[in-house]
């Protein structure tokens, strides 16, 4: 199903990733409308799924210093194992399942060295990894979450 975005909803995404704490108000205020019109536009993107509204931490200030991400390697025959065990591990934020060289793809964040040691290992003892590859983020050139139409 495709879902229709007008130039006013896409004002409206525009603004609320600048901030999604944003006040109806004051997007109504922008965009010369009612703030019940912004509230019924905000409601029903988020009843259809197109915007989600959620906060972002930010891991290095919370001593989380080395991040990035692990290629994984898998017998196909026990992909279904690896992924209910990839799920269980709490230092793996995002997991995706790939084609390509590598079958999944993993992110990261480790408060240090031990703690990655510790989750590296854990990953490869899982039944059915064949290989892994880890890459730790240097330098983060850019983060895009915003959305252009």
């Amino acid at each position: 199903m495709n879902l229709h975005v007008d130039d006013i909803d896409n004002e409206i995404i525009k603004l609320l990733n600048q901030n999604g704490r944003t006040p109806n108000t004051e997007i109504a205020k922008k965009l010369n409308l009612s703030e019940t019109a912004i509230r019924k536009r905000i409601k029903k993107m988020l009843e259809d799924e197109i915007i989600q509204i959620v906060a972002v931490v930010n891991q290095q200030k919370l001593g989380y210093v080395f991040r990035g991400n692990i290629c994984i390697g898998v017998d196909i025959k026990k992909i279904d194992n690896v992924k209910k065990e990839l799920h269980k591990i709490n230092r793996i934020w995002y997991i995706a399942h790939l084609t390509g060289a590598f079958d999944f793809d993993v992110e990261f964040s480790a408060k240090s060295q031990d703690e990655l040691r510790t989750l590296i290992e854990q990953i490869n003892k899982i039944d059915g990894i064949l290989k892994t590859e880890v890459s730790i983020r240097l330098q983060l050139l850019r983060n895009r979450n915003d959305w252009e139409k």
